[in-house]
């Protein structure tokens, strides 16, 4: 069982995880629904707003993931892990 880096939940039960390698977006009541998107998928990553915040993910084939009311910080963390490790994984490849 691999450990997430770091994970954070949005409005709805919307919970984002990332690993080393993929990013896995959980919704639904205790977590039903879950989608993988690998790292080298995802195209850009936003975030939006001060006190409720949108965290944006859209892939590279045009599918946008939206999360909302998160807190900032923990929007922020997300998607400076995922920018790690996207500059991470392009060093070795």
């Amino acid at each position: 069982m691999e450990r997430p880096i770091t994970q954070a939940t949005g409005h709805n039960n919307n919970i984002v995880i990332v690993f080393e390698d993929r990013v896995e977006l959980r919704s639904g009541w205790q977590g039903q629904n879950t989608e993988n998107v690998k790292l080298r998928d995802i195209s850009s990553v936003g975030v939006r707003g001060f006190v409720n915040v949108t965290l944006t993910i859209q892939e590279n084939t045009g599918r946008v993931y939206r999360l909302d009311r998160m807190a900032l910080p923990d929007a922020r963390r997300i998607k400076s892990t995922i920018e790690q490790q996207k500059s991470r994984a392009s060093l070795y490849e």
